[in-house]
């Protein structure tokens, strides 16, 4: 039996991410000025990266989010305020979208 109480215990990861509304409201002017022509797809992406640097400390959830980016704004375009990024016990990330569309 082991009795040690300072035995080095595996680090966990969080199960998910939920995106702040304050988040997805600066990331929606984005996709709003992106749709307009106001800004062209760079300096859209640079404004996204900037914003979920910003919101995600996870350097896993912030990898996917950014990487994924298409689909996050697809959700966002949609009026989708309810999004969390979520990671299951073998490392598989995804986003989970629900609720009514509040935008």
């Amino acid at each position: 039996m082991i009795t040690k109480s300072d035995w080095a215990q595996p680090e966990e990861s969080a199960y998910f991410h939920q995106i702040s509304a304050d988040c997805i409201s600066r990331l929606a002017e984005v996709v709003t000025a992106l749709s307009k022509g106001k800004v062209d797809v760079e300096t859209a992406f640079r404004m996204y990266e900037k914003i979920l640097i910003d919101e995600i400390n996870d350097p896993e959830f912030l990898s996917f989010a950014i990487g994924n980016i298409n689909e996050l704004s697809s959700f966002i375009a949609k009026g989708k305020v309810n999004i969390r990024i979520h990671r299951n016990d073998v490392d598989e990330l995804w986003f989970d979208v629900d609720g009514d569309n509040d935008l």
